[in-house]
């Protein structure tokens, strides 16, 4: 029942996104496009192929069925202009064959200035957006896992409120035992509403890789097709520097094409360290370009 309904809302939601592609505008929870979590971050955004990391619930949550142990992942990303970021999971597996999880995604602006329109200056105001997920995943096949996360989420500037209810779906297989092929499809759902006006959930399709050349390097990239912009690339690589039994440091790189914010904006770099395989700590560089760079930092402890 579960393996029918997952591929038939990825069915729907692939045909939903190439129908809104056809006259692309915009859409709104603009924060659900960020990549918090420093690990993919760092690798340009490219994790639908990747599995067996409690982040995978932001990108493709059928990864999320290869977890072995509990996992929670604290982020945080000190973004331009003083907009602070988080991003909290916490999965663990139910058996050999599925996994559970919950994640939340926040955001908030302090102190905007509120301009009239005549463009004189009348105090400040905040914003923030809130979105709020539980995901399930499950081995369907031997090779096959499949995966959802249904999520409410919540947008608020100054006194107005709007909200909308979303899904993200994908499918993960093992190809062999070096290549993982991901696909998922994400934010489909309502639309998000202030007063008068509503706007699409921005979804996007993902197609890609993860190809592990050996126990230290990985290599991956994606493919994606976004409902309110044109398609893009995404790659990375991740190699771990091993010191010991129990001591790795993961260096990590990246780059998404797309991006028009001028500089080195869509690259992405970043380092860690991983002690006994259960606790990692995350550094993850993104520049903007233009609007400033955007520095994160993951805590990951497996328990």
């Amino acid at each position: 029942m579960f393996k029918k309904l997952c591929l038939s809302i990825m069915v729907l939601s692939i045909s939903a996104v190439f129908s809104f592609s056809a006259s692309k505008g915009t859409s709104g929870a603009q924060f659900l496009k960020i990549v918090t979590a420093p690990r993919p971050a760092a690798l340009g955004g490219t994790f639908a192929g990747f599995s067996g990391d409690v982040n995978c619930m932001a990108v493709n949550p059928a990864g999320l069925s290869t977890l072995d142990m509990k996992e929670a992942s604290l982020n945080q990303n000190n973004w331009m202009e003083g907009i602070s970021n988080q991003y909290i999971a916490f999965g663990m597996p139910v058996n050999n064959d599925s996994a559970l999880g919950v994640n939340v995604t926040m955001l908030s602006v302090k102190d905007i200035t509120r301009t009239d329109t005549s463009g004189n200056t009348n105090g400040t105001y905040d914003a923030s957006d809130l979105a709020v997920g539980i995901a399930y995943a499950r081995k369907v096949a031997e090779s096959l896992s499949l995966g959802l996360n249904a999520k409410m989420i919540n947008s608020k500037i100054e006194n107005e409120n709007a909200s909308a209810y979303g899904v993200d779906i994908g499918g993960l297989y093992k190809a062999n035992e070096k290549v993982d092929i991901g696909l998922c499809v994400q934010n489909l759902g309502t639309k998000m509403k202030f007063i008068d006006e509503a706007d699409s959930l921005p979804m996007i399709v993902k197609a890609g890789g993860a190809y592990k050349m050996n126990s230290e390097l990985t290599l991956g990239a994606d493919i994606n097709y976004p409902n309110d912009s044109d398609i893009y690339l995404s790659a990375g690589a991740e190699y771990y520097i091993k010191s010991g039994d129990k001591l790795e440091f993961p260096i990590r790189a990246g780059y998404r094409t797309g991006m028009q914010t001028g500089g080195l904006s869509g690259l992405g770099t970043g380092l860690g360290v991983l002690y006994n395989k259960t606790l990692g700590i995350n550094l993850a560089w993104t520049p903007e370009g233009d609007l400033g760079d955007s520095v994160k930092f993951g805590l990951d402890i497996k328990f």
